[in-house]
């Protein structure tokens, strides 16, 4: 059950500030928008509100906003169309009359709601839980290992391997690997004393390591507002980074390992869920960015190809045929649903056959 509700609620809030993105740059540019609906297929719930109707649907894999004069876009929608749909509308509230920066800013801005979103999380899971760092103090070390054998003791700090300063824990673990099988020499620091010690890492098989049988402290830094909202933009930054690489690999016919569906989402999101409910912020912002970034793709039907159309059409002054423009969603929408496909076939793999 929990991994249902984790699902929903990543997946719901993600869509939900996806569509409002697009809802109210549409507003602002005084375009007429007959639907907003969290969804597809049958109608749950629904209210209409000053000419608009607000409506949850049964597949929650999505979202839309109906907009006067904007073509269909392959997008389903549920089955109780709104009748004013079919009404007239003035040519200055619809879509395909605004200019086209208007048109790129209402499209640009669900992917741009969902990396704003992310980034107001990260700082609320940053904010509480602060900045958590692996520093060069021993808090415990395991018997039989070579970190006992040789003498190392709780509480001692390491200060430096083979004559070389640390500065970090990172570098401790790349250091101890690249020396498996040899004798290297920490020199720790041990009730203000320091003291050499000589000790031979030894390969662990389940971590594919050199390992010497220490457990490092971990220190937790409280952060501002300001340093909050910093580390927030910086994450956010290099997870972009990981999702474009990601792509691209994908895209060169290399299958990124972490690629998954909607089975694989569900399931990281009830074991974030599990972890308490900051953990579950943050994995909500990682699907944010993610969607935020696919939906930035130069592929028809993705908000990406349709900027780029507009881009095209703009630039040889002509506007696309419905038919041709049918044809570039009717393509893109393969690409996503083979991609769609591919992700859960992963997923099935990795949970029920693994």
């Amino acid at each position: 059950m929990i991994t249902i509700l984790a699902f929903i609620f990543v997946l719901g809030i993600a869509i939900l500030f996806h569509e409002l993105g697009h809802f109210i740059i549409a507003k602002m540019a005084g375009i007429k928008v007959f639907t907003f609906s969290i969804g597809f297929g049958p109608k749950i719930v629904g209210i209409s509100w000053r000419g608009t109707e607000y409506k949850l649907c049964l597949l929650p894999f999505g979202g839309y906003v109906k907009m006067a004069g904007e073509e269909p876009q392959g997008e389903v929608e549920c089955r109780d169309r709104n009748p004013e749909i079919s009404q007239e509308v003035p040519k200055s509230q619809r879509f395909d009359n605004k200019p086209f920066l208007t048109k790129s800013a209402v499209v640009m801005s669900g992917p741009l709601m969902n990396v704003v979103l992310a980034i107001l999380l990260l700082m609320i899971v940053f904010s509480f839980s602060g900045i958590a760092t692996i520093t060069n103090t021993i808090t415990e070390v395991a018997s039989g290992k070579p970190a006992a054998l040789s003498g190392l003791q709780q509480g001692d700090r390491i200060i430096a391997i083979n004559s070389l300063k640390i500065d970090n824990a990172e570098e401790i673990s790349q250091i101890i690997d690249s020396n498996r099988g040899n004798p290297m020499s920490l020199t720790i620091l041990r009730n203000n004393e320091t003291t050499e010690i000589t000790i031979i890492p030894e390969y662990n098989e389940e971590y594919d390591r050199a390992m010497i049988g220490i457990t490092l402290e971990i220190s937790v830094e409280k952060l501002s507002f300001f340093q909050s909202f910093k580390k927030s933009l910086h994450t956010t930054g290099e997870i972009i980074q990981l999702i474009i690489k990601g792509f691209l690999e994908m895209f060169t016919g290399k299958i990124p390992v972490e690629l998954a569906g909607p089975l694989g989402i569900a399931q990281m999101a009830g074991e974030a869920a599990q972890f308490g409910f900051i953990n579950l912020l943050f994995f909500t912002s990682v699907i944010n960015i993610f969607l935020g970034v696919m939906n930035l793709l130069p592929i028809p039907i993705l908000d990406g190809g349709q900027v780029l159309l507009f881009t095209i059409e703009n630039i040889r002054n002509k506007p696309f045929s419905p038919e041709y423009i049918k044809i570039l969603y009717l393509v893109g929408l393969s690409l996503i649903v083979m991609v769609f496909l591919f992700a859960t076939y992963q997923d099935i793999l990795r949970i029920f056959i693994r």
